[in-house]
């Protein structure tokens, strides 16, 4: 009743579409009820009693009641339609919200594909209650009622022996409410991880046909089918097992009406027009048993959905604004790390980093993998808070200040380049609300992107494929830095951002960003030491903490990891230089 009732709150916009097909709902059954009373005149007072002057008229009952039927299931159908349609809009709308204000670490801990389902099929099962599960239960409800009024004047003895079985109708329409609910969450959360299998096929396609794992991919997927199938069948059991009881104790009724009926019409005690009426009328009170195991399935699968939406809803952002945030007027850049510390569970990401730009500065920061570089650039945008110690922008902590303002003031070029299904110059335009073609072809032609761009045959309105495909992974990086550039953002963040490109172009690159780069305060992530040598500070990560820090000279001095990773890439370089030595001295 709880997940019910909290649907019902997304209802409260469209209630006045809710009473309107309840209204019409009503009506049509009402209406429908009208051809059994029609027939028991034509039997009992037409056929038996003569009296033919009746036809027309209940001839012409019968075409209006059929007319104005069509006409109230139109209305109520347009009604409940937009009742149901409204209500899921809304609540996809807030569970997506919900979703664009969650963390990295949320993600990190949801497969996309779960999250997809609960967007595509739990909505499903919503709709379905809201549109045909609230006018199915209406119809229930009225037809019992009516059926009840109508019938139990003619004969409340006859009603009353037509209806022995449906106590144990409702008996087993619960014991099946019970046995079904556990199955159906079963069905949906292994829908979710089938979902997520298939999902990340499509979108790890390439790197699975590169190693030819097709086969191992298709197992994979037999596997979560199969489990698929084996939790719908074993829903399909419990159908099979409780429906045709529920369809005998529903026949039952169909027994009694003709034994006991029978006898009461061969007795005299009803006319065999009413015995006609009530055998019409008696699929009205059958339906309601019929539907009830349905109904019963309906609800507890979007119980089961709603729980899964909900558990989403009522996860709070581990991240979020301050509800009385410092307001600046703009950013300078200055960033200082004091004595910060960053784990995840047990896991220690980062410890006790301290590091101070000044508006204007470089850092580089360099590290093997794992050793926390992203994560402590991370901190900056509050992607993820630190566990101890603070990140000041301006001298003022991160968290003091309000999301929206502070990710507006950083232009990060993630590790990870994600181009979206659309334009080029969309995707370079998608972090700023207004951008002349001017200043597009200026990002750009700093980020190394122009010259490519304008030889494809429709320039910036080149529609790039999903993820990027189509672009090369140095044309990508480009556009991603870009897209940075061109927010003109106070604090620069270059996540291993040319990792891709060839070293000529990064070299064009880098001293296209040195004319900008005085104007804000730069982080670069790199492994190549020709990425970092003008920083003002290189910091060098080893399990989360700084064990070298200083400027590209100070650095080869102290003949430490920096040194090693130099010689590594110039020992080509240094070992010429060593033989030219040897010749000088010779």
């Amino acid at each position: 009743m709880y997940i019910l009732k909290r649907i019902w709150e997304y209802t409260r916009e469209y209630k006045w579409y809710f009473f309107v097909a309840l209204i019409f709902s009503t009506l049509n059954v009402i209406i429908a009820m009208v051809p059994g009373k029609l027939t028991q005149v034509l039997v009992d007072d037409v056929i038996r009693g003569s009296n033919h002057t009746l036809l027309p008229m209940l001839l012409l009952g019968f075409f209006l009641a059929a007319t104005f039927r069509s006409l109230s299931i139109m209305a109520e159908r347009y009604a409940i339609e937009y009742y149901s349609q409204g209500v899921v809009n809304d609540l996809k709308q807030s569970l997506y919200d919900h979703l664009q204000r969650q963390t990295f670490n949320f993600f990190n801990q949801n497969k996309t594909g779960e999250l997809m389902s609960r967007m595509t099929g739990d909505m499903e099962a919503i709709r379905q209650l809201t549109c045909d599960g609230v006018l199915n239960f209406s119809k229930m409800f009225f037809y019992l009622f009516f059926t009840f009024i109508v019938l139990s004047r003619i004969s409340l003895k006859l009603y009353i022996v037509t209806m022995l079985s449906s106590p144990f109708v409702a008996f087993f329409a619960l014991r099946f409410s019970k046995k079904i609910k556990p199955v159906a969450r079963e069905v949906r959360e292994q829908f979710s991880r089938l979902n997520s299998t298939v999902q990340e096929n499509i979108i790890g396609v390439r790197i699975v046909k590169s190693f030819h794992r097709e086969e191992f991919e298709l197992e994979k997927f037999n596997r979560e089918n199969e489990e698929f199938f084996k939790r719908n069948f074993a829903a399909a059991s419990i159908w099979s097992k409780y429906f045709p009881i529920l369809e005998f104790f529903s026949g039952l009724c169909t027994f009694f009406l003709l034994l006991f009926g029978g006898k009461m019409v061969i007795n005299g005690e009803i006319q065999l027009g009413e015995w006609i009426q009530f055998n019409n009328y008696l699929w009205m009170l059958l339906m309601p048993m019929f539907m009830l195991g349905g109904m019963v399935d309906l609800i507890n699968r979007t119980i089961v959905s709603g729980e899964r939406i909900f558990s989403i809803l009522d996860r709070e952002p581990e991240i979020k604004s301050p509800e009385n945030p410092v307001v600046l007027e703009e950013i300078r850049g200055e960033v200082e790390f004091r004595n910060v510390s960053l784990r995840f569970g047990s896991e220690v990401v980062l410890e006790n980093i301290s590091l101070h730009a000044k508006p204007g500065d470089t850092i580089a920061i360099m590290g093997a993998t794992g050793s926390g570089k992203s994560s402590l650039i991370n901190l900056i945008a509050r992607y993820y808070d630190p566990t101890e110690g603070q990140v000041l922008v301006d001298n003022i902590d991160v968290r003091e200040l309000e999301l929206k303002f502070l990710r507006e003031n950083v232009a990060p070029v993630m590790q990870d380049v994600f181009l979206f299904s659309e334009t080029i110059r969309e995707n370079i335009v998608y972090g700023v609300d207004y951008a002349s073609m001017e200043e597009i072809r200026e990002a750009a032609r700093i980020a190394g992107a122009k010259e490519f761009i304008e030889k494809m045959e429709d320039g910036y309105e080149t529609v790039v494929g999903e993820m990027g495909v189509g672009l090369s992974g140095g044309q990508k990086q480009r556009v991603s830095i870009a897209r940075a550039l061109i927010k003109k953002a106070p604090i620069l963040i270059l996540d291993d951002a040319t990792s891709a490109v060839d070293m000529e172009t990064e070299q064009m690159i880098q001293d296209s960003l040195e004319k900008i780069q005085k104007k804000c305060t730069t982080f670069i992530i790199a492994h190549r030491i020709s990425s970092v040598r003008n920083a003002d500070e290189i910091i060098i990560l080893r399990n989360g903490r700084i064990v070298e820090r200083g400027t590209h000279e100070e650095l080869l001095a102290q003949k430490g990891e920096y040194y090693d990773i130099f010689k590594a890439q110039y020992k080509d370089l240094l070992d010429d230089n060593i033989m030219n030595e040897k010749q000088v001295m010779a």
